[in-house]
């Protein structure tokens, strides 16, 4: 072999080295995302069952419904977010919560941004902070992970519930654990009215979380206490919603006639609506009408109006009717769709506080049948209209209320009130048809 031709194979040879190591030498960044799914527990919330045809929601691109589906929607969401707002809103907290150092604040801060994001990539190091010294970082740590449905967090507040210092983590318990409703865990729970029988607070918390899961053992602990101080248990009593059991009836209706106050009665109403109670459901539309009474008590500008300011939250001003607000916020998700339909059209198209108006849209949105979505359109009309001084406010609210139904008149209705907001529309249908209800209004998601 020549010299000449020894030197071209060498030189060859060193090209085809170099495209090989280049090739296996890709960025991270065009690497497909191996993001980790949640650790779900068996009962983890099951994908909801639309009651309607209307709603655009397909159950089947719900990321709780397979990991097929959680892998395409986190991973769409990832790149919706990277395209509008940049890597940074991505890249930043995940390496925050990689390292696991920053003060409490920059910690916490990050936590937010991957629930705002719904970055699972964070989950393994979320994880890893439920060890770390700092005791408001665990708990906003594992919040976060039930946010998820991860079982990781589901098994770290149970073991701390069943564990000496279980009053510390009640809130966490009542709040994050039980809004996620993990049936799986209901013999621990049980247990837990047994193990804590000494302390009957803690008992008094774990038959709240049960009442929150519909088991109707919780009454036998809730009931004498609400009997008993029925001033004091209007949460608890609004934690009975779900359980169906006579002794709980008996007491709503006793309540509802007799209560202490007034939020008392209306909270057992709320119970009883729930139940199909339809007096109780009456009762609770005419308080929640008064809300179109009440004037906005800022100016557009945001400045309260003179008189209009409340000196604490909740106080009693011309501005503010504690009662009517309890029934619009609480009670009416508990009303018939056929009769609470027609009195949120008409508080969202009337009422002259914009709190008001946007909570009746998005139960309108939320209720999602014929009616509503015609009563949708009015207010999208009117809205545009701006005959109020708020009415901008409710623009993007109004859109995403739209976007949940695939005909084209709300296309066309959300289209105006978005205001070629694109990004804001393509989110909105994309949550709308993976998400539903919740993920436009409940689960506070990034745009």
């Amino acid at each position: 072999m020549s010299k000449k031709t020894l030197s071209i194979m060498l030189v060859a040879g060193f090209v085809a080295l170099a495209l090989i190591l280049l090739l296996l030498r890709e960025s991270p960044r065009e690497q497909p995302i191996q993001a980790e799914l949640p650790q779900v527990t068996r009962s983890s919330p099951p994908v909801p069952i639309t009651k309607n045809l209307l709603h655009r929601y397909d159950p089947s691109r719900d990321p709780k419904a397979s990991p097929d589906a959680a892998r395409n929607y986190y991973a769409r969401r990832e790149k919706m977010i990277r395209e509008f707002h940049g890597d940074g809103q991505i890249d930043k907290p995940l390496a925050r919560l990689k390292s696991g150092r920053g003060t409490e604040s920059e910690l916490i801060t990050a936590l937010g941004a991957v629930r705002r994001h719904e970055t699972t990539e964070a989950l393994p190091y979320i994880a890893n902070l439920l060890t770390h010294s700092n005791e408001g970082v665990r708990y906003a740590a594992v919040a976060l992970l039930c946010w998820f449905g991860d079982k990781r967090g589901f098994d770290f507040v149970m073991s701390k519930m069943e564990g000496p210092d279980s009053e510390q983590w009640w809130g966490i318990f009542e709040k994050d654990f039980a809004s996620q409703n993990p049936t799986e865990y209901l013999p621990r729970i049980k247990a837990l009215l047994t193990s804590k029988a000494g302390s009957r607070v803690d008992v008094y918390v774990a038959a709240q979380v049960l009442a929150q899961l519909g088991d109707a053992d919780s009454a036998r602990y809730l009931l004498p206490v609400i009997e008993r101080e029925p001033h004091m248990s209007v949460d608890t009593i609004l934690k009975l919603t779900n359980v169906r059991d006579p002794s709980v009836t008996a007491l709503m209706q006793k309540l509802s006639k007799e209560g202490s106050t007034n939020d008392v009665k209306h909270a057992a109403d709320v119970v009883l609506a729930n139940q199909g109670d339809v007096t109780a459901q009456k009762r609770l539309l005419e308080v929640a009408k008064r809300v179109t009474g009440l004037p906005q008590p800022e100016n557009a500008d945001g400045t309260y109006k003179p008189g209009l300011r409340p000196k604490v939250i909740g106080e009693a001003t011309p501005a503010w009717d504690g009662n009517a607000v309890f029934a619009l916020e609480h009670g009416m998700e508990a009303v018939a769709p056929e009769l609470a339909v027609p009195v949120l059209r008409d508080i969202a198209i009337h009422a002259d506080n914009v709190r008001f108006s946007r909570t009746a849209i998005e139960l309108l949105a939320k209720i999602g049948d014929e009616a509503a979505r015609n009563a949708l359109w009015e207010v999208a009309r009117s809205v545009q209209a701006k005959q109020r001084t708020f009415e901008d406010t409710l623009f993007t609210t109004t859109g995403k209320a739209l976007m949940l139904f695939g005909d084209p008149t709300s296309a066309s209705l959300a289209t105006t009130t978005f205001s070629g907001d694109k990004h804001g529309m393509e989110v909105s249908q994309f949550l709308a048809e993976s998400r539903g209800w919740d993920g436009l209004f409940k689960l506070d998601l990034f745009y």
